[in-house]
This record gives C-alpha cells, structure tokens and sequence, in this order.
C-alpha cells in the first residue's frame, strides 16, 4: 500500500501541474475570443467570465484524458531517470505490477471521464447556449463598446458612447440620435447610466444634466431642451433560441435517435472514457527510460501518438456521420489500433 501511495502521488502531482496548464492554454484563448466579440458589442461583458467557466467545464472532456496520459509518462518518468523504478523492481514491484495499478486508477478515473461526458458537458453546453441567447437579447445597451455606434430598439435610437467606467455602469459623454414617428433628435449628456423599474423590469438609460434637440435646425419647430435627468426606455428583445449543437444534447435523447449525427455523437462521448483507460495503459511503456535519457526522452513520442489517435477518432466521427462507416463499427476501429499498439509496446 506505501508504493501505491507513492505512485499515485507522484501520479497526482504531475496531472494537476498539466491540467492547470491545458486550462490556462484553453481559457486565455477563449478569454481572449470572449473579449473581443465584447468590444465589439456583441456580447455582453457580465457574460464573459460565466461563459468561460462553462465553456471550461466542457473542454475538461478532452483535458482529463491528455492530462492524466501525459502526467503518468511525466511521473514515471522521472522515476525511471533517478533509478527509482529499479528500486521497485529490486523490491518486488515489476512492470506487471505497476500495470496492474496503473490499471485500476484509469478505470476509477475514466468513470469520472464518462460522468463529465455523458451528463456534466452536454449540461454545460446547453447553459452556454442559452446564455448566449439571453445575451443577444440584452446586448443593446450591455454589449455597447466605447467609441462605436450602436443601434437600439431595432434602429430607432443610434447609441455613441465615448468612455464607460470601469465596471460598465456609467457611460461619458453619450451622444443619442432618435427618430420617431418621421421625426428626428438628438440628445447629448455628459454622464448616463443604467437603470431598472424595480416594479416592471423595464430597462432605462437615465441620462443627466444634458441637452436635447428637436425637429430640423432653421425650421420654427426647432427647439432645444436642457434637461437636469432624461430616461430612455430601452426596449427587451424577446429570446430567440438558436439552434443547438448536438454536444448540447442530452444523452437520453442520443441514445433514442436513429440519426447517423446522433449515433456518431454517441459514440464520441463513449470514447473519452475508452480513451483514457488506454492511453493510460500505453503511457506505462512509453515512459520506460534509462536515467541517461532522462525523462522527457518519450514525450515527444507519447504526444506524436496522441495527436495520431485523437485525429482518427476525428476522422472515424466524420465518416460514421456521413454513412461511410458502419454504424455497428463506429469508432471501435480506432480504439482498437490503439489497444493493439498498448499490446505491442507491453509484449
């Protein structure tokens, strides 16, 4: 029981240390797509940091496999570079033995895998999906970007904004140009904000101390206002629900489908947990090192392996959905390439 602790530390350390990073990797590219539709007004900003956890929760799909593949060959790696494994052999555990274990921890972690892929990322990519939908409905005022024009209440009031405070409630310098009824204003403030009716959850802009113009300039009805506080009502878009991918799809509705997108989408969910019972297996071998070596001397190998598998399993998901691929074969072909390369390096 002391060695099986100790490998399953050492184990542990290193799939926190490569999952941290994949997530980093995956969140700063997706932070940094997020921020850019939000500067450009067509996602709200308080939308950012929700979509981007559950947009995280849906990756680890992917995450936990690559990161518990590369943190075994890490971890024994290291082992294998101090003559540690030498040791262990010395005292009685050999490669069947650190299989074995190596075995029994993927088939307890890969039920986690099939939990996330089953149930917890097709919950997450529905959220997503409908909040992205509810801020498409909201984006007119939420989502404007400082020094852009932006249309509101479907082009009857034209947004110009030229600086917002920090934490987007206040707005500077904000120019209105409206038009109703054929007849054209213009409204300026210095400073505007936001603001509820706490009674019927009507949006506002409340804009302070400003002036407002009415009818064409040289004309009789000319007239300009000054105003100590000027509300807008901001008219609530009704929620259009987009069309759903089918990661979005429970998996109770995959199952009773006879669609060959459904049954391929199935088959990929199955495949995460398949997938990191054996390339945990394979990353036993691939690890096996002497010290000169040292222990990123079959990484590059471990990854290149990886890549290989994870594109055919793409590849075998396009065939299966457009009928190239027997649906009873699936992706099953490609798990078992890879079983019969574990196969191989252990024999």
């Amino acid at each position: 029981m002391i060695i099986e602790r100790y490998l399953f530390k050492e184990i542990l350390q290193a799939f926190l240390a490569v999952t941290g990073i994949l997530l980093v990797i995956y969140i700063s590219n997706r932070f940094i797509r997020f921020l850019s539709e939000a500067d450009a007004g067509t996602l709200a900003a308080d939308a950012v940091l929700q979509l981007l956890l559950l947009k995280s929760v849906n990756a680890m799909v992917l995450i936990l496999p690559l990161a518990l593949y590369l943190a075994i060959m890490l971890a024994l790696g290291r082992l294998y570079k101090d003559s540690e494994m030498t040791a262990l052999a010395a005292c009685g555990i050999g490669p069947a033995r650190l299989l074995k274990n190596v075995l029994v921890f993927s088939v307890v972690f890969s039920s986690g895998v099939a939990a996330v892929s089953w149930h917890v990322a097709p919950w997450a990519e529905e959220k997503s999906s409908q909040l992205l939908d509810q801020a498409a409905a909201t984006a007119d005022l939420k989502g404007v970007a400082a020094g852009n024009f932006k249309e509101v209440n479907d082009g009857s009031l034209v947004f110009y904004i030229e600086d917002l405070s920090k934490d987007q409630s206040e707005m500077n310098n904000v120019f209105i140009h409206s038009e109703k009824d054929g007849k054209q204003g213009i409204i300026s403030a210095p400073i505007a904000r936001h603001r509820i009716d706490p009674k019927t959850g009507d949006r506002f802009v409340v804009l302070m101390d400003g002036y407002r113009y009415e009818g064409t300039p040289g004309n009789a009805d000319f007239k300009i206002v000054q105003y100590k506080e000027h509300a807008i009502r901001v008219e609530e878009k009704a929620i259009v629900h987009s069309q759903r991918k089918l990661a979005a799809t429970s998996t109770a509705t995959l199952w009773e489908s006879d669609a060959l997108a459904d049954k391929a989408e199935i088959q990929w969910r199955m495949a995460m947990p398949i997938a990191t019972v054996l390339l945990t297996l394979l990353a036993v071998p691939l690890s096996r090192t002497n010290p000169r070596q040292g222990r990123y001397a079959k990484l590059f190998a471990g990854i290149l392996v990886y890549v290989i598998y994870s594109n055919l399993l793409g590849v075998g998901r396009a065939w299966l959905e457009r009928g190239v691929m027997p649906a009873d074969l699936g992706l099953w072909w490609v798990h078992g390439l890879l079983l019969f390369g574990v196969i191989f390096f252990i024999v």
